[in-house]
């Protein structure tokens, strides 16, 4: 699928009808293409009751792109606000935290500690460009 979001709203997203299984681990990945300045806005968002950052991936103001999960937070060095398509993904696992940043094919970044053993609860609601 193609999503295009020609404006900065509160009202362009998309709502993902199917329900998550509680996950361990996961990667996502998308192609992007923005030269939004200042922030991009919220690509993804996952939300469950009690927790509305559950899962986000998010870039504000002159912040660089971060991943948020379970309110804890990781920035991603990407740069994608150039106007250019870029495709990027990001993984995680629940085991130490440890995440990785890719950016066109190439690692841009890493680390661990991003909500080690918190796995990421079922039953939520996945929004595309919008945050919850």
């Amino acid at each position: 699928f193609q999503l295009t979001f020609p404006l900065r709203t509160n009202y362009m997203y998309a709502k993902v009808k199917k329900s998550l299984p509680e996950m361990y681990a996961f990667s996502v990945c998308m192609w992007m293409k923005s030269n939004a300045s200042p922030g991009m806005g919220t690509p993804f968002s996952y939300a469950v009751p009690g927790q509305a950052n559950e899962l986000v991936l998010i870039e504000w103001g002159n912040n660089p792109m971060e991943i948020l999960i379970n309110d804890k937070v990781a920035k991603l060095p990407f740069v994608i606000n150039d106007g250019k398509w870029h495709h990027i993904c990001v993984t995680w696992t629940t085991r130490d935290g440890v995440w990785e940043a890719y950016q066109d094919g190439t690692q841009t970044g890493s680390g661990e500690n991003l909500a080690p053993y918190h796995p990421i609860k079922p039953q939520g609601v996945l929004v595309l460009g919008q945050e919850q």
